[in-house]
């Protein structure tokens, strides 16, 4: 069954945003591999290809006035390299960003943004006696999650109301999520023989787990196997 965490558009997104990853995470750790990790990022890029060719047949989204999402991005690649330039260092770039660097996380979906943002926010207030310029920073990014904010619930809406998407669109969607699982499961075998299996949500993005919704997912629950009781067949006296 489709999974409704990733709709059409976004599809080029996590798309995008894997084949970088695949290139700059996992090509090199497992030499033997190399050419598995490119075969990956061949067959994201074809299902891309062929997601775009659908959707640019479909009517063109509205696009809100003044690029809110270009802004909040821009703001959190700055803001990294403000922190970045304070002398001494005295509050580390991974207390907003986590593992990621600015220009990564600025990459995020609509949903994901919306939630960094505000997580940006409250460690401005946290760490506001080593930021100089806090009281800017906190104001702009409260203002970013306000605005972002609506255009997710109004993003939600219009999912809802477009639910019977077109047969068409419906097709291809599938097909990519074929791929994009497909290569999920490669990478994960790879990082296993790696022993980098922790690597894989910083590759396929809807597995990172610090912005993620409980209980989504596009993979079907694993039922926990049942303990098989041992069986005696030493021959009774």
């Amino acid at each position: 069954m489709a999974d409704s965490y990733i709709d059409p558009r976004e599809t080029l997104i996590y798309g995008a945003f894997a084949r970088d990853q695949l290139a700059a995470v996992c090509l090199g750790l497992v030499p033997a591999l190399d050419g598995a990790v490119k075969f990956a990022i061949a067959e994201q890029a074809k299902a891309d290809a062929a997601m775009k060719e659908v959707l640019d047949r479909q009517p063109a989204a509205a696009v809100s006035e003044g690029d809110p999402l270009t802004e909040a991005r821009d703001s959190l690649v700055r803001f990294g390299k403000y922190v970045e330039s304070i002398k001494g260092a005295p509050v580390a770039l991974s207390a907003f960003f986590d593992r990621d660097a600015p220009s990564t996380a600025a990459r995020r979906r609509l949903t994901k943004l919306v939630a960094l943002v505000q997580h940006v926010a409250a460690k401005i207030e946290d760490n506001r006696s080593h930021l100089r310029d806090y009281k800017s920073w906190l104001e702009e990014f409260r203002g970013h999650h306000e605005t972002l904010s609506a255009m997710d619930r109004a993003s939600r809406d219009q999912k809802l109301a477009g639910a019977m998407v077109r047969p068409e669109l419906a097709a291809a969607r599938e097909a990519w999520l074929g791929v994009y699982t497909a290569n999920k499961a490669l990478i994960t075998g790879l990082l296993r023989h790696a022993g980098r299996v922790g690597l894989l949500p910083l590759v396929f993005d809807d597995l990172a787990e610090q912005h993620r919704a409980a209980g989504v997912s596009d993979e079907a629950p694993v039922k926990p196997v049942e303990p098989v009781e041992p069986v005696d067949d030493k021959p009774t006296a």
